[in-house]
């Protein structure tokens, strides 16, 4: 097993910094209930975008790419679950 460039390693740190700001936003919708205050056109053009940059580092081999943007999308896709359900409820 070989070691993790340091190129690597410093994406894995930023990709859980940035991505670990879904965390908060997961918790306020779960404990409201609601997704209300959430915009539908944001959650699909990030979850396409996110998807993109997770091919991209499939395609290019990084781990941190990878890890990162798979994570977002599982973010993304909890605040979506929830925003459909607000929108199916509602009508």
């Amino acid at each position: 097993m070989s070691m993790l460039k340091s190129s690597e390693i410093i994406g894995l740190i930023a990709g859980f910094l940035t991505t670990s700001g879904y965390i908060p936003q997961i918790y306020v919708v779960i404990k409201s209930k609601t997704a209300s205050g959430l915009s539908g056109l944001f959650l699909s053009i990030m979850s396409v975008g996110i998807s993109l940059w997770l091919v991209y580092g499939a395609l290019i081999k990084s781990l941190s790419i990878m890890v990162a943007n798979g994570f977002s999308l599982i973010c993304l896709l909890v605040l979506g679950f929830y925003k459909i359900k607000d929108i199916t409820n509602n009508h």
